[in-house]
């Protein structure tokens, strides 16, 4: 089988999204196979690949997607109304390329340009110590110690992007270190109620673990190279996580497009037990639900939609986000998770008791889509008290979903 590499140069948005649509019945009918194997399965990493999908989780400077946020999410929800759980490994991967800017360019080169099929790299950790690991300094590097849980994409990647705390008491010593994964423990420990099929395993060390010099960077080193970079034309588009959590609801609103073509499809031959109406369609309740659950996913999709634009409009002013639209992002993303998880869980619940049999595909897509909603960055409760808090003049959570990227903001 040939690489993307070799196959495809460049496919443009509109030609991903059109391979997308062809590949949308097989990817359908393998998710619960994925979710079996608490993985996406290796015939759809290399199906995906010869499509060019994993461009998308390539830096641009290496060959990689140069999208506009419009584009990138257009092409995740049509993604989504395939297999919501592959779509979100493809996103998490693409997540990590911003620390590829991070490292001399004779050190990450070789790991993007060297033959592959899939994602190359994962990123993982900084939120907190708990999901993060350590550092001391030796001659010549670093030795580093840890345990990284929820490491999407490492399943088929070469190499990660870790974070580890240099200083036990000072929260801002914070470092990155680009690690082989043939140099680390993966524990095959994912076993969830929703996205299962990401396979977001746990990594470790085993011990301590020596990395050179060369192989660890700093989130100022990063914002200095971010601004090389963007200078020469070869940086990543401005809005960082941001950016890629809006991209994300994209998603989330790929699932609920799927769930509501499946109960729709389904109206005219599913029965309402101790009923008067021989089928669904002749309910006025059902009309109801599809009325109520379409409202949800248009009006999610309207948020989504006018933050895409937002973004946009920002990165051609060539300006990242303030703070309070950071925030308002934040907010609006996390808003399009929880709405789209309603409107699926209000289809589920209309579909009678054989919904819930596994060979059934209505009840996977509610459990990955809450589970998506349930994410940290995602969290409503969360996102409304941070923009209610600077609407009110208190101080805000944190803006990042990840303490590497608040020196960017500072």
């Amino acid at each position: 089988m040939m690489t993307i590499n070799a196959r495809l140069e460049h496919p443009t948005a509109d030609e991903l999204r059109a391979r997308l649509v062809q590949m949308r019945p097989w990817l359908r009918e393998n998710q619960a196979v994925a979710e079996q194997q608490r993985r996406v399965p290796q015939e759809s990493i290399e199906r995906l690949d010869e499509a060019g999908i994993f461009t998308l989780v390539m830096p641009k400077r290496y060959g990689g997607a140069d999208f506009s946020t419009r584009e990138l999410h257009d092409i995740y929800r049509e993604f989504a109304r395939g297999c919501g759980a592959t779509a979100w490994v493809v996103w998490a991967a693409a997540g990590g390329n911003l620390w590829s800017c991070a490292f001399p360019e004779d050190v990450v080169a070789p790991v993007y340009e060297s033959p592959w099929v899939g994602n190359r790299t994962f990123a993982l950790g900084g939120t907190s110590r708990r999901m993060s690991g350590t550092a001391r300094r030796v001659d010549g590097g670093w030795m580093i110690n840890g345990v990284w849980p929820f490491a999407t994409g490492s399943i088929h990647a070469s190499h990660g992007y870790l974070a580890v705390f240099y200083d036990e008491t000072d929260d801002s010593k914070l470092g990155m270190a680009l690690v082989p994964k043939s140099e680390l423990v993966v524990r095959g420990d994912w076993d969830a109620m929703g996205l299962a099929a990401t396979g977001s395993q746990t990594v470790a060390t085993e011990g301590e673990l020596f990395v050179p010099d060369a192989r660890f960077s700093t989130p100022d080193r990063l914002a200095e190279r971010l601004d090389e970079l963007t200078s020469q034309g070869l940086g990543p588009r401005r809005g960082g996580i941001v950016r890629s959590l809006v991209v994300c609801t994209a998603i989330a609103l790929g699932m609920a497009d799927q769930a509501m073509e499946l109960f729709v499809g389904g109206v005219e031959k599913r029965s309402i037990p101790y009923s008067p109406y021989k089928t669904q369609i002749d309910a006025p309740i059902t009309h109801h639900t599809v009325g109520r659950a379409h409202a949800r996913i248009r009006a999610a999709g309207r948020v989504a939609d006018a933050a895409v634009a937002e973004l946009d409009r920002l990165d051609a002013a060539g300006r990242e986000p303030s703070v309070l639209e950071s925030l308002e992002l934040h907010t609006d993303a996390a808003y399009v998770w929880d709405t789209c998880a309603a409107a699926v869980e209000t289809l589920f619940r209309a579909s009678g008791a054989s919904a819930i049999i596994k060979r059934q595909p209505l009840q996977l897509i509610a459990r990955n889509c809450r589970a998506g909603s349930m994410h940290g960055a995602h969290g409503i409760d969360t996102w409304l008290e941070n923009v209610g808090r600077e609407l009110c003049g208190a101080k805000a959570g944190d803006l990042s979903t990840s303490v590497l990227e608040r020196g960017r903001r500072d």
